[in-house]
């Protein structure tokens, strides 16, 4: 993908598309790159790639709360990381095992999850807020 850091490959009708965040995509085949014009990135670039993130959460952290723009604000990273972890309880919760007397076995977290954001739990299938929070032995605690 250009280096070792991985990237992405999108399968589209029309032709492969591949990248990573330190290169501009390419077409693939290679060939394609003279057929088609790429628009140029819509969203402004962070200098030094990947380390880039690093670099300017330090600066923010020394500058104080509030004094710099960052490209990845808590307000819209916060959201769409919550989002993410819905994913890990769903994948969780799918896997949950229910063995009856009879030695059937089901799997009711099998359904759609409803997440109440401002509880942080979920609110129809409540073995699966077992995965949100953890009960921490004494002495230790959060």
């Amino acid at each position: 993908m250009g280096d070792t850091n991985g990237g992405y490959i999108f399968y589209g009708t029309k032709g492969t598309l591949m990248g990573n965040y330190a290169i501009p995509p390419v077409l693939l085949p290679t060939s394609r790159m003279k057929e088609v014009t790429l628009p140029s990135p819509s969203i402004p670039r962070i200098p030094g790639a990947q380390d880039g993130h690093y670099t300017e959460w330090v600066d923010a952290c020394f500058l104080g709360y509030g004094k710099k723009q960052l490209s990845s604000p808590f307000e819209f990273a916060g959201p769409v990381t919550e989002a993410v972890l819905m994913g890990n309880l769903a994948i969780r919760s799918y896997q949950l095992q229910k063995v009856a007397a009879n030695g059937n076995i089901s799997y009711p977290g099998r359904q759609k999850l409803l997440w109440d954001a401002k509880n942080m739990k979920i609110t129809n299938f409540d073995e699966a807020n077992a995965f949100v929070k953890r009960d921490y032995r004494a002495p230790w605690s959060l």
